[in-house]
């Protein structure tokens, strides 16, 4: 391999294997003499790390992306004893070698930020909100320093959620649109300073700043005087400001290599405690400029560590990567009708794949008796289901916005009727007739999508019609469900429906959880097929479970398709 300015020609290296071998982690670590000094793309940070251990902790990332499935069939690495510890040390040459002409990074390979080392003796971690629409914003101001503020979201674990960017003068600049699980969390907002780079701060070739030495290098080479940024952000700031000890380095990042940047990184630090302008610095005579003098020659001096904590992206296309609707479902703001068993569970299914806007609409109270099969728990007991889930729901997204009605349908009052009217998909889970006769009574402005699911007896059917319409078509439904109930009636015949309590004024609908749970998963995959389809006349799609002969499960089938006749 040819040395170059950055790779000597040799190096030494330790590799270290799992006592499982040749199954776990294979680590590729410069060792301290002889090693690789820098820090590479493909590399975890390349500190020191412990005095007790001869190689420094900058471990090659050799895995494929297929490792994280954790199934060995799914990766091309072979795991033979003979043959694993080869094929990583040919990668490890291979990346030697892209390190050694600068092509470790390619062009339309993914963006990576360098790895930013944590404090490790204070825990922090900041959350913000960043897209590429917030990216234009942020592209139409020329301010490159301002006062962040931020809700006090976990103390115990000193977790902060950005709650809005403000001018050093007060103006807020921008304010990410949160949900009411971090809007309403806490009470207590916290301020910290904010600056704005041009582009990813980094020691070639790709380190994380460890020194506010090596930020002030990082940033100069951008051409971005970082002392001028801190001296205008400590300048005129006194001690009832009351600004903490969070900072927030802002730049642009692109989603893959070669491209222009498309949304704000923010890298969180916890700032040491700096001198205000109207207190007195031992050392230094009073006012801001002695200060500043003394936060830039004694706190943040050259060889002043940077303690960077833990940031991370709340926006909702960023949490989401692991699985969602497509945008015909979640880009909708959904009436949800019914939040009993099957409600409760079908809406947790959609706000966690990613429908965030949604008015939950139910009367009734939690009873003792529905925690057997409803997503609700003990500590929700006697509250309104409408409100309870819609708390719960909420808390499985920063960016959820679900509201809960505490009424029959349809509500009184004319707010609640204008905002049911600005909804434009319309899901029932009630499994009530006289709910979809009231619902078929209101029009839309619009041709909207009604989803209607409900169950058969004991759960072993799905019912899931749609249509799409100004109205609700409450012929149509009745017209093709009514034979199906009558079928399922003669097939349960004679059965006696379980009580719950004492008396015969207490009957329940006969279903387990894991019914339930599994049919609003199938009714999840129908709602996301009718709703990517034109869907001119209405339709009934029924699922029901199959039984082998000895009556064990077996699986559940699509048992009939039908359309309507309007």
């Amino acid at each position: 391999m040819a040395p170059s300015s950055l790779v000597p020609g040799s190096t030494d290296w330790f590799v270290r294997a799992s006592s499982a071998y040749p199954l776990g982690p294979l680590k590729f670590s410069p060792a301290k003499k002889g090693g690789l000094v820098l820090t590479f793309q493909h590399q975890s940070f390349n500190g020191l790390g412990s005095n007790e251990l001869p190689w420094r902790t900058g471990s090659l990332c050799l895995d494929t992306p297929a490792r994280v499935l954790g199934r060995r069939a799914f990766d091309i690495e072979p795991y033979q004893p003979e043959k694993r510890l080869r094929w990583h040390v040919l990668r490890a040459l291979r990346w030697l070698e892209a390190a050694s002409c600068g092509e470790l990074a390619l062009a339309d390979d993914p963006f990576e930020l360098a790895e930013f080392p944590l404090d490790q003796t204070f825990l922090l971690s900041v959350a913000f909100s960043e897209s590429h629409e917030s990216f234009l914003k942020w592209k139409e101001t020329s301010q490159r320093v301002g006062i962040a503020e931020l809700y006090d979201f976990d103390a115990k674990w000193n977790t902060y959620v950005v709650k809005s960017f403000h001018a050093l003068d007060g103006r807020r600049l921008f304010m990410p649109e949160w949900g009411p699980s971090i809007t309403n969390s806490s009470t207590a907002i916290s301020r910290g300073y904010w600056w704005r780079l041009k582009g990813p701060p980094v020691i070639d070739p790709w380190q994380a700043p460890t020194s506010w030495g090596e930020l002030r290098t990082a940033s100069r080479t951008q051409g971005i005087d970082l002392d001028e940024l801190l001296r205008q952000a400590f300048r005129s700031r006194k001690t009832k400001d009351n600004v903490g000890r969070v900072g927030l380095i802002g730049f642009p990042v692109p989603a893959r290599i070669g491209e222009a940047p498309d949304r704000m990184h923010w890298q969180a630090l916890r700032l040491p405690e700096l001198a205000t302008s109207d207190g007195q610095v031992h050392g230094f005579r009073s006012g801001s400029n002695s200060a500043w003098q003394h936060n830039r020659e004694v706190v943040l001096r050259d060889e002043a560590v940077t303690k960077w904590a833990k940031s991370e992206n709340w926006y909702a296309d960023q949490l989401q990567t692991r699985g969602v609707l497509p945008l015909t479902v979640t880009a909708k703001k959904c009436l949800f009708l019914g939040a009993g068993a099957l409600g409760s569970s079908l809406a947790e299914l959609l706000v966690r794949a990613g429908l965030l806007r949604m008015l939950l609409v139910d009367e009734d109270r939690l009873e003792a008796g529905n925690l057997v099969r409803h997503t609700l728990d003990l500590r929700d007991l006697n509250e309104f289901k409408a409100e309870a889930v819609a708390k719960r729901l909420n808390l499985l997204s920063p960016s959820a916005r679900i509201e809960g009605l505490n009424s029959s349908f349809p509500p009184d009052g004319i707010s609640d009727k204008n905002r049911i009217a600005a909804c434009d998909l319309v899901i029932d889970c009630t499994g009530d007739d006289e709910v979809l006769y009231h619902l078929s009574t209101l029009e839309w402005a619009n041709k909207t999508l009604f989803f209607s699911v409900s169950f058969g007896l004991r759960a072993h059917r799905l019912f899931c019609f749609a249509a799409r319409a100004v109205r609700f078509p409450n012929e149509s439904f009745r017209e093709l469900l009514t034979p199906w109930l009558a079928r399922d009636v003669e097939e349960h015949a004679g059965e006696e429906i379980p009580r719950e309590g004492i008396g015969c004024w207490h009957p329940v609908f006969p279903a387990r959880a894991d019914d339930v749970w599994m049919m609003a998963s199938v009714a999840t995959k129908q709602l996301e097929r009718f709703a990517g389809s034109a869907l001119e006349r209405s339709e009934l799609v029924v699922f029901e479970q199959c039984r082998d002969e000895d009556g064990s499960f077996a699986g559940i089938r699509r048992a009939s398709v039908q359309v309507g006749d309007e």
